[in-house]
């Protein structure tokens, strides 16, 4: 009967012994499953901060380069409006300049350049007004 009863404690307490391993390894589950879903999270927040970060510095490059080729057009029309009225000066001073030889040779005397030239300018002036 000693040994029955020494057998029946030995098993109670391997049964005791396995409920307690099986309780503890259900909460070392339940706790490794809690930093696996707080792994997760943190894992999906920092992919949600890395795409607005991303998005951002998208649209930040993007504003970048529409402010610099706005720059770029604008001048290029300064150069091109310079660039015309440039030519549009030297065309005037080139007509003046052929006025004032034809009037020299065609009344045969060299009158003062300068009045020649105020003479020709008004007439251009005037010629533009109309």
């Amino acid at each position: 009967v000693a040994m029955i009863e020494a057998r029946e404690k030995a098993i109670e307490e391997g049964l005791m012994k396995a409920e307690k391993a099986k309780v503890d390894a259900e909460t070392l589950l339940a706790e490794q499953k809690e930093k696996m879903a707080k792994t997760q999270e943190e894992i999906r927040a920092i992919l949600a901060d890395s795409k607005k970060l991303a998005e951002s510095t998208r649209a930040e490059i993007v504003k970048e380069a529409k402010q610099e080729a706005s720059s770029i057009i604008e001048r290029g029309k300064k150069d091109i409006d310079r660039e015309r009225q440039d030519a549009i000066t030297k065309m005037k001073k080139d007509i003046s300049d052929l006025i004032v030889n034809a009037a020299s040779k065609l009344i045969g005397a060299n009158l003062d350049e300068k009045k020649h030239r105020e003479l020709i300018e008004d007439s251009i002036r005037k010629l533009g007004q109309n």
